[in-house]
This record gives C-alpha cells, structure tokens and sequence, in this order.
C-alpha cells in the first residue's frame, strides 16, 4: 500500500510540474521576437519611475531569420531599434550617435518632435517605404548604420537578421537611451 501510495504521489507531482512548464511557456515570447515594455508610475513630490525596455534583453537567432518587434508598451510613445557598435551604446543621454542618426532618419533639427521622414535606415541609406530593414550595419559617430522608426501606434515591425553567424549586434532606443539589447547571429 505505502508502494502504491509513493508512487500515485510522485506521478501526481511530475505531472503537476508538466502541467506547470506547460502553462509558463505558453505566455513565453517566441523565439525570434523582441518586446518593448514597460511604462511609467508617476507619484507626486516623490519619483516619476520609467521602467520601459525590451524584452528578453538579449536573443539569438540564425542568420537570415526574421525577427519580431512588438510594441507592447503601456503608454503611446515613438521608439527606435538602432544598431550600434558596443562601445557607442549609451550610457547617458548623451548619445554618440545621435546626429548621424537624426540626419540618416532626416529628422528635421527645427522641429524634432515631428517624426522622422525616414523610417527605416538600412546601411546608411533610406529604405522606400515598405522596404525591409536587413540588419548587419553598425551606427559609429561617423557613419551610419541599420536604423527603424516605430510610431506611437505602430504595434509591430519586423526586420531580417543578414548579420554573419558569431555576429552580436548592440541596439539601443534613441528617443529611449537605457532601453538596450543584444542580438548574438548563430
């Protein structure tokens, strides 16, 4: 009886725990997708906290893969995916690559909340509108590199990995510089 009972225990557990890795992997990102989440709690005379990011920071990815960007943010603000050399991610507002930036988007310096008349930089060059964003170029202070606009109301937007395999391609928000991630190409 004790055998018995041991052993309807144990199958109950694994498959409460089967049930259990079911159930958290079904809410999971796919593989080749990136989230932008996140929002902001405001509490007067005390903080304002702004928690948005992508998510998961860090992916990896075939070569030649399409990957995913959903804009799964709480509130309607206007991100970038910008792909940078290592060294040129942010570490304060103040952005290395901002000007060539602004200037492959042909943002106007005059009116810099309208939105850029470019949205997708590809190599340094506008893409027409409906081209595809094929990211492997790096942004440096100089040049400039693989570059997307996503509007407030823009809910997704995908681009195609070209980078080689054993590539890692940095990438950062320019309208948000602490939301930073990293693609590793296998």
């Amino acid at each position: 009886m004790n055998r018995r009972l041991t052993v309807a225990v144990a199958a109950t557990a694994v498959l409460g725990l089967a049930a259990t890795g079911v159930a958290s992997t079904a809410g999971a990102a796919n593989k080749n997708e990136i989230r932008i989440v996140g929002g902001e709690k405001f509490k007067a005379g005390k903080y304002l906290k702004i928690d948005l990011r992508f998510k998961p920071a860090n992916v990896t990815v075939k070569s030649g893969s399409t990957v995913k960007l959903l804009n799964k943010g709480k509130l309607p603000e206007p991100h970038t995916i910008s792909f940078v050399e290592k060294k040129y991610l942010p570490t304060s507002f103040e952005v290395a690559v901002d000007a060539k930036l602004r200037e492959a988007h042909q943002v106007d310096p005059n009116n810099e909340d309208a939105p850029p008349g470019v949205l997708v930089v590809d190599n340094g060059v506008a893409v027409p509108a409906g081209g595809t964003l094929e990211a492997d170029t790096m942004f440096t202070p100089t040049k400039a590199g693989d570059s997307a606009f996503i509007a407030p109301e823009q809910k997704s937007f995908s681009f195609k990995v070209t980078a080689k395999k054993g590539s890692r391609l940095h990438y950062y928000c320019a309208v948000h510089p602490w939301m930073q991630g990293k693609i590793t190409v296998n």
